[in-house]
């Protein structure tokens, strides 16, 4: 019975099946799988994980979804193309569910509510939505604002009350540096970094 079916699965011809395909996208998916279910027990673990690791967790994650959206764009013309049929010796009254799961060809419920619900949020973002955040910025932005020259080493308040003797500083006007002298990058990382003057 045994040598039987094994030459029934000789037989069997694999030449249209897309092996390197499939392959590419069993790996994207094993590594995907592998890192939600790590953040899973990390989210679900008495004791939170650092925000550091979940951070560093989830970065993988879109990596690893960027790398499976790469793997179905390059292989999408092909897998278009593919049809998944049992093959005669395939326990279909013990496999039903998992049958009827890989023949589907339309997503599961949740999966349709999760695609709707992502185009709905990606299209509903106004400007309006987020009206008080925006005129929050927006007005402390200008408040900041009010309070520094933007130019110089000193604040408007400091310019205002005159307290610029101690530290202000202008290279172009520094006695005894030379105007048109041409400076090394390690003289201006001097400068920027330990505000040491270039001795030219």
């Amino acid at each position: 019975m045994q040598a039987a079916t094994s030459e029934k699965e000789q037989n069997v011809d694999f030449s249209g099946v897309p092996i390197e395909a499939l392959e590419s996208l069993r790996l994207r998916l094993t590594q995907l799988t592998h890192s939600l279910n790590k953040l899973q027990t990390e989210m679900k673990s008495a004791q939170m994980s650092n925000w550091v690791s979940i951070q560093s967790q989830v970065n993988i994650i879109f990596t690893q979804l960027a790398s499976l959206s790469a793997t179905l764009s390059t292989y999408s013309e092909t897998l278009s193309k593919t049809v998944v049929y049992p093959l005669p010796e395939f326990p279909t009254t013990e496999q039903e569910s998992l049958l009827t799961t890989l023949l589907r060809k339309k997503p599961l419920p949740e999966v349709t509510d999760w695609i709707e619900e992502s185009k709905q949020k990606s299209t509903d973002i106004l400007l309006k939505d987020d009206e008080a955040l925006t005129q929050w910025a927006l007005s402390s932005t200008v408040d900041q604002r009010k309070g520094y020259e933007f130019k110089g080493f000193h604040t408007k308040k400091e310019l205002e009350a005159g307290d610029t003797e101690d530290n202000d500083f202008n290279v172009m006007g520094a006695p005894g540096v030379n105007q048109t002298t041409k400076y090394s990058v390690d003289e201006l990382l001097k400068l920027m970094y330990q505000g040491t003057v270039p001795e030219h």
